[in-house]
């Protein structure tokens, strides 16, 4: 398998239709077309990657639809435009959970506590039966037998006591350096608290975690400006995060994660629908476009900042989805986070 080579995030086959899943008109058309040419510039020129997340109408219908007598594909398409596709904590972390138990409570939690928990979930994964090849080709000794010590907790705590302050930006990163581990290795690591969003850089990748061959299967296609950094938590896209833990003599991991051949691309906060092409239907062979694409000014801005969308209807549209909380971003690194 080779991502690279999938420079279009729309393979030609495939109808451009709108949400209600009508042929768009050929000018619209022509200016999808255009903007996704601008933007396979800029991915050529290193400037942005395009990422995949695989997922079925069932499970967004299921999170987008507080009622499901609300529903249709267009409102679907409607809301995932406006929305955007948010990490589980956003919509799984029951707030009685999340406020009371002092770990992971928020997008910007890096309290000592979190650090705790974090040490003990390695710690878990480490003595996870099944990952045992995975855990030796993408763990050093050393990660492994710190990990794997209760007793290491506090001297982890130290650590990144010593290397940070309370509030610290390298605090967050280093936090979100240990929960990138962790959200990869998946039910082991962390699932309903973890706030990243898993996406690919392989198409192929995203499809086989859709489950293309099942009728409700899509993937979202999006893209994801630099700095990196701003926006996702992959130490092999970001070094910044394993250069923080490297340079302050934390235990660090092969950058790629446990599951290299998957190129996952963790999202934070929430793949935001300004940075959403559209939506590939597999099954039927249509992508739905984005709708504020055509209101788009400036193509250099769109690629470089995302996509301006108008977001007056965002409280209405929220509450009537599943979804707990949502975060806002400054698009510069900062995330905030509300409570419904």
């Amino acid at each position: 398998m080779s991502y690279w080579t999938t420079v279009t995030p729309i393979n030609e086959s495939y109808s451009l239709v709108d949400i209600k899943g009508d042929e768009l008109p050929q000018k619209d058309k022509e200016i999808f077309n255009s903007f996704k040419d601008h933007l396979i510039d800029f991915y050529k020129e290193g400037n942005l990657l395009f990422v995949y997340r695989g997922e079925t109408f069932k499970r967004l219908k299921k999170r987008l639809f507080s009622n499901y007598d609300d529903f249709s594909e267009s409102k679907l398409h409607e809301r995932i435009f406006l929305i955007g596709e948010k990490a589980r904590h956003f919509y799984t972390d029951k707030p009685e959970n999340s406020t009371s138990r002092g770990w992971l409570t928020n997008i910007n939690d890096s309290s000592n506590e979190t650090f705790s928990h974090l040490f003990k979930r390695i710690g878990n994964v480490l003595s996870t039966s099944g990952l045992e090849h995975r855990i030796y080709q993408s763990c050093s000794s050393r990660f492994r037998k710190y990990f794997s010590d209760s007793k290491n907790c506090q001297d982890f705590l130290d650590l990144i006591n010593a290397a940070t302050d309370a509030g610290d930006e390298k605090r967050l990163k280093l936090r979100d350096y240990y929960l990138y581990f962790l959200h990869v290795a998946g039910s082991a690591g962390i699932r309903e608290e973890t706030m990243l969003v898993s996406t690919s850089l392989s198409i192929e990748t995203s499809e086989n975690f859709a489950g293309e061959k099942d009728s409700d299967a899509l993937t979202l296609c999006g893209f994801i400006p630099q700095p990196y950094h701003n926006f996702m938590v992959s130490p092999w896209l970001a070094s910044e995060y394993h250069a923080i833990a490297s340079n302050h003599s934390c235990p660090t991991y092969q950058p790629f994660g446990l599951f290299p051949e998957q190129f996952e691309a963790s999202i934070k906060g929430a793949l935001f629908p300004c940075f959403i092409l559209g939506i590939k239907q597999i099954k039927n062979k249509k992508f739905v476009v984005n709708p504020h694409i055509f209101d788009i000014n400036n193509f250099y801005d769109a690629g470089k900042h995302g996509i301006l969308v108008d977001q007056s209807n965002f409280m209405n549209s929220i509450l009537s989805t599943k979804y707990m909380r949502f975060l806002s971003t400054d698009l510069q690194g900062n995330f905030e986070q509300y409570e419904l």
